[in-house]
């Protein structure tokens, strides 16, 4: 692999961990503050880290595995 796709690939994995762990979260928790009742709010933004979980892992696995191709 040569070290632009390298950087391509990492800049896309920083971006793509950017939105899911910093600009959704901010943007969803603001929103529920405002039209949901706490007990909801909380249960929802644990399935919303629960699943940018996943999304994370899989992302990192599937930049990994082509990385020997």
């Amino acid at each position: 692999m040569s070290w632009s796709a390298a950087l391509v690939r990492a800049a896309g994995m920083l971006i793509a961990s950017a939105m899911l762990f910093l600009f959704i979260p901010n943007r969803l928790l603001a929103y529920l503050s405002l039209h949901v009742v706490p007990n909801w709010r909380d249960f929802l933004m644990l399935l919303y880290w629960a699943a940018a979980f996943v999304v994370g892992c899989w992302l990192f696995l599937t930049l990994q595995r082509e990385r020997g191709r």
